[in-house]
Parts: C-alpha cells; structure tokens; sequence
C-alpha cells in the first residue's frame, strides 16, 4: 500500500511540475521566446533547470510496474531513459540565437551556454524529442494496461500519447521544412516551438496528474470544505 501510494505521489509531482513550468517561464521573463529552452538564458533558467532536473530524477528513480509477460519494455526502462534525456536536454542547452526575444546571459559564458548550431544543437533536440516520445509511450502503452481502470480514463491517456507524439511530430516536420526551404517559419507563426511544446507538456502533465489519481484528492478537499463550512454554520 505504502509504494502504491508513493508512485501516486510522484505521478502527481511531474504533472503538477509539468502544468507549472510554461507559466512559470513566462511569468519570470515577460517575454515570449521561440522555445522553452531559451529561457534557460533568461531569469527563468531557474524554473527552467530545477523543473526539468527534477523531472530527470524522478523518473530515473520511478520504478512502475514490474514488467509483465508480452511486454516490450518496462516502466522502470522507460522512464530511466526519459530521465536520462531530460537531464542531457538540460545540461546540452539549445542554442542562445534566434530567441524571438530579450535574453539575459549572452555575450558571456553562462553555465552551458552556447551558440552553435552544430553537434550540441542536435544533441539538446534530439535529447528533448526523445523525452517527450518515451512520455507519450509511457501514456499510450503503458497507462491503459490497468484493467480496474475505466473505459474513458484509458481514452485519455491513449489520447495524451497521441498528442505528445503529433506535437514532436508536428515539430520535425516544421524543422525539416525550414532546412530544406530555407526558410523561418516564426516569421509565420511567432514562438510556434513553445506553443506546440506547451500542448505537449499538458498532454502528458493530465495523463500522469490523472494516473496519479489527482481527482480523489480534489473530493477529499471539496468534501472537506463542505464539512467544515456545514460546521462553522452551526
């Protein structure tokens, strides 16, 4: 009972970390960058790098369920590669050009900083995807195999996989159309990488705030402060 309930409470502390982060960002800076990682150059690298650390250690220590038989891959392998490549996404930084907006720590070194568009630049992409694809299995593949779960709890994480693999997919569609036409597509759609990371971030933060079964604690609160208002009455 007692790792039951320590696996809701991580499940919930990604969702919850996930559903903070974007705002958190934007509320620090004031300003709409091209993505999520430029802010690790702006004074929201602190939300930026603490967020996405924590999420790497987490999810390298989230154990899951035992692998069953006809399985492909554990939860614990899943979930340690996804933590594995977030802390690469974080310790590679994107690149500090084409931010969209106002960045504080250029011109100087900071931290890992860089600007090259080379071999670091698609270390930091290629780690970034493969989180949010290992993400969107996790959701997908391995929410759903609870059978004591409802018809329309599984339709939500098997949608939420699918959102978080059209958003990356939707991604390197853009990214390989931008090289090969030469062209900058934030000059169509201003900051469209943030956007489109923000629907993917939500997509699996539900999944997993649902998974970490948020909704009793929302019954347990509101029944509380029905109980203690129906007090104070009398």
């Amino acid at each position: 009972m007692e790792d039951r309930t320590s696996l809701y409470s991580l499940r919930k502390t990604i969702g919850i970390l996930g559903l903070a982060l974007p705002i958190l960002l934007l509320v620090t800076h004031q300003d709409l960058l091209a993505s999520m990682s430029h802010y690790y150059y702006t004074a929201g690298s602190v939300f930026f790098i603490l967020i996405l650390s924590a999420f790497g250690l987490i999810l390298i220590n989230y154990k899951g369920y035992p692998k069953k038989e006809g399985e492909l891959l554990s939860d614990r392998f899943i979930t340690t590669a996804a933590g594995i490549c977030i802390l690469i996404t974080v310790l590679i930084p994107t690149k500090s050009e084409k931010s969209l907006g106002t960045l504080f720590f250029t011109g100087s070194p900071y931290l890992f900083g860089h600007e090259s568009n080379g071999f670091l630049g698609a270390v930091h992409l290629l780690s970034a995807g493969l989180f949010l694809f290992l993400l969107g299995y996790m959701s997908f593949f391995k929410f759903v195999l609870n059978h004591q779960a409802s018809e329309s709890r599984n339709r939500l994480f098997k949608r939420s996989g699918i959102i978080v693999w059209a958003s990356v997919g939707t991604l390197v569609m853009i990214f390989a159309l931008e090289a090969i036409l030469g062209i900058n597509f934030d000059t169509i759609i201003p900051a469209y990488t943030f956007w489109i990371e923000w629907v993917a971030l939500y997509a699996f933060a539900v999944a997993w705030l649902v998974k970490g079964r948020i909704h009793l604690d929302l019954e347990k609160m509101i029944k509380t402060f029905h109980t203690e208002k129906s007090m104070n009455k009398h």
